[in-house]
């Protein structure tokens, strides 16, 4: 078998420390690779998420065409990854510009740096009212929310409002009838419980082989509206409580949302895949 060496980033996202946040495997390409090898590589990694990305022929759209693998699918928006992206491109790449321009599933992303820290541009996710199944309450831990969403782009990911954070941190899901039961992912939230933190959330995917994001970018983007129009204010720091933690700062202006973020360099090699 003809193989190629390419090489590979993992990157702790949405954290300034290591072994924090959310880490995500970066691999730049010349030319795309056929899907099933993408997947391969990232069920390999076997990270929530694996990010690659190819230059664009057209610089005036975008400067790099990028797309999100979990171990097991292909995700239309991926945030940490994205951060995790853009870290390696603005200081391990040679980019020069502080913009940096992605084209995606999810249309055209931007990231810039904003002193050691990198400012994502995202779409907001909508979110519309809507019962949750009792299954679904009784695998997460029979907590009942006080008001129950889904996303509207896709209508498989729950958005389950408490009003107490505790709840929300001390949730032990039964990941595997949970994975069984939903589309995709449950979201659940509450208001911040601590000085400076405005929201606190967490991400069960069981569904598409990540039992629980550790810090979603993507969940931000869903959250982060939600609890703006609540507060009646347009940034809004947000608290991920998985194992790792991460801390995200939100602003909310339209049908947009800035996510911002620091990353980390843990590991630099390469992977050898078939040619």
């Amino acid at each position: 078998m003809t193989t190629q060496t390419l090489p590979i980033y993992q990157i702790d996202a949405f954290t300034d420390m290591l072994f924090a946040g959310n880490p995500a495997a970066v691999v730049p390409l010349s030319g795309w690779l056929a899907d099933d090898v993408l997947q391969k590589i990232a069920m390999e990694n076997n990270l929530s998420e694996t990010a690659f990305f190819v230059p664009c022929d057209d610089k005036d759209d975008a400067d790099f065409h990028i797309r999100w693998f979990t171990p097991t699918v292909e995700v239309p928006l991926c945030g940490h990854a994205t951060l995790a992206s853009a870290f390696v491109i603005f200081n391990h790449l040679g980019f020069k510009s502080d913009l940096l321009k992605l084209q995606s599933k999810s249309g055209i992303l931007t990231a810039r740096r904003d002193h050691d820290a990198i400012v994502l541009d995202f779409p907001k996710q909508p979110i519309k009212a809507n019962e949750i199944p009792q299954d679904v309450l009784t695998a997460l831990g029979g907590a009942k929310p006080v008001e129950s969403y889904v996303v509207a782009s896709r209508d498989t990911d729950i958005v389950a409002v408490y009003d107490n954070a505790k709840t929300v941190r001390d949730m032990a899901p039964d990941m595997s009838v949970l994975g069984r039961l939903t589309g995709r992912g449950v979201i659940v939230t509450a208001p911040g419980d601590k000085t400076g933190l405005d929201m606190i959330s967490r991400f069960f995917v069981p569904a598409i082989g990540i039992n629980e994001d550790p810090v979603t970018g993507y969940m931000h983007c869903v959250v982060a509206p939600y609890w703006s129009d609540k507060l009646g204010q347009e940034d809004v720091v947000g608290y991920q409580a998985s194992a790792r933690g991460g801390v995200v700062a939100c602003k909310v202006a339209g049908d947009r949302v800035e996510l911002k973020g620091e990353a980390v360099l843990y590991l630099k090699g390469e992977i050898v895949v078939p040619a």
